[in-house]
């Protein structure tokens, strides 16, 4: 229950990456770069006609994980959050230090329609690679979480959230 719990908090704040945990699996690797360890650098989007970059995804959860970071600022991403749902963010930054062993991938947005954009990702635990697509919606002038897809992830995991009634 508590990856489940994991998971699922962590898509409602999508991402799975973050600058401290990056993704990097403990496995070795090769010192010679492939064509599967390239990345191309995405510019950031601050506008509705453009996916927002895999670098801000992942920068939001850093912040979100970050238990430095004010409910102020964390509740900026997701949409319709309020203070009041501070407690999942809260949840979410123990439950991350708890299981520091997670690692995760976040895949290129796709914009699918003006103001809208969905991203895949993918999370390891224990062994098991578990995919999902987040919902990211332009509201306030940035993206953030969709707010009917974040409710859907904390009732699948047996929460509630003020901004969810």
């Amino acid at each position: 229950m508590r990856g489940r719990v994991l998971m699922a908090l962590t898509a409602v704040l999508v991402g799975l990456a973050c600058g401290a945990c990056s993704g990097e699996s403990t496995e070795s690797r090769s010192s010679t770069p492939s064509a599967v360890s390239v990345q191309v650098t995405e510019a950031p989007s601050s506008t509705p006609d453009r996916a927002p970059s895999t670098q801000q995804l992942e920068e939001m959860l850093s912040r979100a994980v970050d238990p430095n970071v004010p409910i102020e600022e964390k509740v900026q991403l997701v949409q319709g959050a309020t203070i009041a749902d501070g407690p999942l963010f809260d949840e979410l930054v123990k439950l991350r230090s708890d299981n520091p062993q997670v690692s995760w991938h976040i895949g290129r947005p796709v914009l699918e329609q003006p103001g809208l954009a969905k991203a895949q990702f993918s999370v390891l635990m224990g062994g098991t690679n578990q995919l999902a697509y987040a919902t990211l919606a332009f509201d306030e002038g940035r993206w953030k979480l969709q707010r009917s897809y974040a409710c859907q992830m904390i009732v699948q995991v047996g929460r509630d959230s003020p901004s969810c009634r």
